[in-house]
């Protein structure tokens, strides 16, 4: 192949000047991915799926999203009632935003027994039935009032490529063009959201709620009824011992990543809409280098290897056994002679 007519089909047809964002301490910028959403279906206003809130938990690393669902079409009534009622109770005796599963170290009852059952006003399922149908009856009162589940939860845990785990695997930037220069800001963390069911979750709960209070007060005689079983209730105490053994260690991270998640509480973010002159704003500050001259405090970077050296660095490392030899070619009388290195190994044939 010659160089000459690769450089034909191939032609360079721009040239950039690349520069590396210096972000803040406080900045973090990360992939946030829809594994089960198209993309041309958005979570934003012009896809009329308008997040409402987003919170984040920064030391257990979780995030969740709510999308805004629209109650007039292709909208179940009677379940987002049945649901919204579900998670009425599961803020009541889970904890305030009611989450369930990993993002809340996979604990039940909030405040134990005592705290949390016994102070709950729970309908039975006469009573809760009646409340459904005249919910269906007054549903735009219904929604006012907050009774019905009209948004969606996306969740997922935040993978910081940072961290130690993370430790040799690639590193991601985020490039933007600004006329002839690209600026590129190193990716903090990832994610991936997908839908939550904290409602079936919750109506699961109430449930077994229902039916615990059930047999408690018919086993309930003359003496006060005993304290109410637990419904999947976890707790996890910090330890000092030192674990010993792979296994072990990873157990013991586990429990405390638990831990974490069900102690900390969430922490809201205001949602900016990409369309919005903010997020313009924000982009334009902080995903380019603002005074790209050397007076203004950029400086030039200087590669640490050499061409040969990098090459190296990047290539595939040699099989056991094959070692390099120089053997002298030419190719016909009066041709120059040129040394090539051949890659042999000793341990084939052929």
């Amino acid at each position: 192949m010659a160089p000459a007519r690769i450089e034909e089909d191939d032609p360079v047809t721009a040239e950039y000047d690349v520069f590396l964002t210096n972000p803040s301490a406080k900045q973090q910028i990360l992939l946030v991915q829809y594994p089960n959403r198209s993309r041309d279906k958005p979570y934003n206003a012009s896809g009329l799926a308008l997040p409402r809130e987003m919170r984040i938990k920064p030391q257990a690393a979780h995030m969740e999203l709510d999308i805004s669902l629209n109650t007039d079409r292709n909208f179940n009534k009677w379940r987002g009632l049945k649901w919204g009622d579900a998670l009425k109770t599961g803020r009541e005796v889970q904890n305030v935003s009611a989450t369930y599963g990993l993002a809340a170290g996979f604990t039940g009852v909030r405040g134990g027994v005592g705290g949390g059952l016994r102070r709950l006003q729970l309908k039975d399922a006469a009573d809760r039935e009646l409340d459904l149908s005249n919910g269906l009856i007054e549903f735009d009162d219904a929604q006012e009032q907050g009774k019905v589940m009209h948004t969606q939860t996306l969740g997922g845990q935040i993978v910081h490529h940072e961290s130690a785990t993370e430790a040799g695997k690639p590193v991601y930037f985020v490039g933007a063009f600004r006329g002839s220069e690209l600026h590129l800001s190193q990716v903090t963390g990832s994610v991936q959201l997908r839908p939550q069911f904290h409602h079936l979750d919750a109506e699961d709960q109430r449930n077994r709620i229902a039916a615990s209070r059930a047999a408690a007060e018919a086993e309930a005689a003359a003496s006060a009824a005993p304290d109410i079983a637990r419904v999947v209730h976890q707790t996890y105490k910090p330890t000092t011992i030192n674990p010993k053994g792979e296994l072990e260690q990873r157990e013991h991270e586990m429990k405390m990543a638990l831990q974490t998640a069900h102690e900390e509480r969430w922490v809201k973010l205001e949602y900016v809409d990409e369309e919005e002159p903010e997020a313009y704003r924000v982009w334009n500050e902080r995903m380019f280098v603002q005074d790209t001259s050397e007076a203004g405090g950029c400086v030039r970077l200087r590669s640490g290897m050499e061409d040969e050296e990098f090459l190296d660095a990047i290539s595939a490392p040699a099989k056991e056994g094959t070692v390099r030899r120089r053997r002298r070619s030419r190719k016909g009388r009066g041709s120059e002679v040129v040394d090539v290195d051949v890659d042999v190994d000793d341990g084939e044939e052929g």
